[in-house]
């Protein structure tokens, strides 16, 4: 899904007209025609993913922070610059409130399914989960609640603080894989399943606005879309 603001850049002239005296009629000028070309900035990014589809979660072994974590399953999430200004982007990740904690502890260990990202995808100039720009980059999650198609789901929003130049991507990934949780068994399978009629869905979705004038990329999200968690970020276009 892609969502757009335009940015209009102008070359505009500045022209003075300057007004003589006299009724000498024959001494007489004209200027070249001067064209003024407009050039019409626009917004487009896509949204990559590597992710295959159908992917069967169970039970992980090992440690995500060990290095020795099996059964996750692998979910890139990177956004790319396709339009012709620079732009600020964020995703908003919606896992179902059924497998996830959420507001207020954000206690992981009561997740039934986790996901990771890259340790150096956070920090100046990468991603950051918090809710306004600079340190701390975790911890002050940028997050809501949200009813889609009559599931609920609770949204973390991640922001890239650098803007994507023209064909650039986001040099980090924003997630990089989802597994679930040691502790889950059969039943709670069983109970997952039939609460999401077997739909077990993670919704993203990108968004980007333009640089030019705003101060950082909180700044122009927030002024272009909204605060997250005020509208439906994930409503049809």
């Amino acid at each position: 899904m892609k969502k757009k603001i335009l940015a209009l850049s102008l070359a505009l002239g500045a022209f003075a007209l300057i007004l003589s005296a006299g009724t000498m009629a024959y001494f007489t000028d004209r200027t070249d025609v001067i064209k003024n070309v407009f050039t019409v900035g626009n917004v487009e990014i896509e949204l990559k993913e590597n992710f295959e589809q159908n992917s069967l979660l169970l039970p992980v072994t090992g440690s995500a922070q060990a290095g020795t974590l099996k059964n996750g399953v692998t979910k890139e999430i990177s956004v790319k610059n396709t339009g012709n200004s620079e732009a600020y982007v964020r995703v908003h990740i919606a896992i179902p409130n059924i497998l996830d904690n959420g507001d207020p502890s954000f206690d992981a260990s009561r997740n039934v399914l986790h996901f990771n990202y890259p340790k150096d995808s956070v920090g100046a100039n990468k991603w950051d989960w918090s809710n306004s720009t600079g340190a701390p980059y975790e911890g002050q999650w940028n997050y809501y609640e949200q009813t889609i198609d009559g599931v609920k789901y609770n949204v973390y929003v991640v922001t890239y603080e650098k803007a994507l130049a023209k064909n650039e991507e986001t040099a980090e990934k924003a997630m990089s894989q989802v597994y679930l949780d040691s502790k889950v068994t059969s039943a709670d399978a069983n109970r997952i399943n039939a609460a999401l009629n077997n739909d077990v869905n993670i919704k993203v979705v990108a968004e980007a606005t333009q640089k030019e004038g705003f101060t950082d990329a909180y700044d122009a999200l927030n002024t272009g879309f909204g605060n997250p968690g005020t509208y439906d970020a994930f409503a049809q276009n």
